[in-house]
């Protein structure tokens, strides 16, 4: 990576999983916004479902999600019955209309529920939104909460993509995050999830963590190679432990400096290319006949909540305490606190509490963004139509900076961001980004 570039790396970016981000999610959005919103999906318009399950056995140090260490499963078994409620809710607010096309179960830790509890939700699914045998269903799992006879019955309810968090296979690292996971278990559960017909493996890796090393995390990258996932995402840690205070646990002094993250991310990305993963986007990689790769080569990719996905359906209902829905420019979220999540939905009412909706600019911007970090180029007229004079200036005034160091060119009002700095897409895209600069949300302009 060129020297002039290094600067870029130390921005705090939002991951546009969402546009704008969730940072800018508040109270102007309630249950019965969110309501009245459900009730303008099309009769067959397609839907993505994603389900949260919050349960962890155990505390990772390095997490950020929404979850919490759970050792009475009663206590989650009442959290389903309320998933299942609110399913219903939701139901009743579509009157029919949607078809779920994708199923995706996150967390958390969702084999933290046995697989007959996680039977109950999609049974719901089906029979409250209509959920057909061609969706997609995708569960996450944590590889030390794997029971016997796990994945022959996951695989018999219709999953057909399993996602393990692996994060580092090195020992030492391990027992600085709090998650000890041998390589050979790791192995055995590609093994089972192979033998169980399970063709779509797909493994969460972490750079940057405590004690990570150029040649401990070569090491891991190697042995993930040769477990042979069919997709895996690259994430960079974000150590914030004034958010979130679990990462206290974390040595200061055991995380790389941010020339050593610069390596290790390079690291693996060359490893991974070398060995025939095709990238995607900035931090995933999928071998050339997976769905994802597939996707880019049809230029169908799109960025949603779960990351980069060859998910056709733009509109999402997030169920569960956290879960996040988009409709038809609407971003919901629900109660994060699990008791004011049941108790919502056990009073019969929709948990949303909180959302934005989105303007025409945000509209317009969030295209713009899609579009860069999928295909890595992108139109900005309409954004310079829709932005103020001094936000135009803005923006141009520090796309003008990039192009000189050479992270993209421009021709017209197009953008392209060159080839060896892909990696660098979400810092492009802040650069016009209207959020990123004020110093207080910006007034969203019809």
């Amino acid at each position: 990576m060129k020297p002039s570039w290094h600067k870029y790396l130390s921005l705090r970016t939002p991951r546009y999983t969402s546009y704008p981000s969730a940072l800018y999610f508040d109270d102007s959005v309630n249950a019965a916004q969110f309501g009245e919103k459900l009730k303008t999906v099309d009769l067959y318009q397609p839907l993505s479902i994603y389900v949260h399950i919050p349960f962890c056995r155990q505390l990772c140090w390095y997490c950020g999600c929404n979850m919490r260490v759970e050792n009475n499963y009663n206590r989650a078994l009442n959290y389903v019955d309320a998933v299942l409620d609110e399913i219903r809710i939701v139901s009743r607010y579509l009157g029919g209309a949607g078809r779920p096309v994708s199923v995706h179960f996150g967390g958390g830790t969702p084999n933290y529920l046995q697989a007959d509890d996680l039977g109950r939700i999609l049974n719901t699914i089906e029979l409250e939104l209509g959920l057909t045998d061609d969706a997609r269903l995708a569960i996450e799992l944590d590889p030390r909460l794997i029971r016997e006879g796990d994945f022959p019955r996951l695989a018999a309810l219709g999953f057909t993509r399993m996602s393990l968090g692996v994060q580092d296979l090195d020992p030492d690292v391990q027992k600085a995050i709090n998650r000890i996971q041998s390589f050979e278990l790791i192995e055995n559960c590609v093994s089972a999830m192979r033998k169980s017909g399970i063709n779509d493996v797909a493994f969460d890796i972490l750079y940057g963590l405590p004690k990570q090393t150029p040649k401990n995390f070569a090491a891991t990258i190697e042995k993930v190679i040769a477990l042979g996932p069919d997709r895996l995402s690259v994430f960079g840690y974000a150590h914030l432990p004034s958010a979130l205070p679990r990462q206290r646990m974390i040595n200061n002094q055991d995380l790389p400096c941010e020339s050593m993250r610069r390596d290790l991310a390079d690291l693996a990305d060359e490893a991974l290319v070398s060995a025939g993963y095709v990238r995607i986007g900035f931090d995933h990689y999928a071998k050339p006949d997976n769905p994802l790769a597939i996707a880019v080569r049809e230029k169908r990719l799109r960025r949603n909540f779960q990351g980069f996905t060859d998910d056709i359906a733009k509109a999402s209902i997030g169920v569960g305490a956290s879960a996040i829905s988009f409709i038809n420019g609407l971003y919901a979220q629900n109660e994060k606190d699990i008791r004011s999540y049941c108790s919502a939905v056990n009073s019969q009412r929709l948990p949303a509490v909180r959302g934005v909706v989105r303007s025409t600019r945000d509209e317009v911007v969030a295209d713009a963004i899609s579009q860069l970090l999928c295909e890595f180029k992108t139109d900005l007229s309409a954004i310079f139509t829709h932005c103020a004079p001094h936000e135009t200036e803005r923006i141009t005034l520090g796309l003008n900076a990039m192009e000189e160091d050479g992270l993209i060119c421009r021709h017209g009002t197009t953008l392209i961001i060159n080839d060896d700095a892909h990696s660098l897409c979400r810092a492009v895209a802040a650069a016009f980004d209207p959020y990123i600069y004020a110093e207080k949300p910006l007034a969203r302009a019809v």
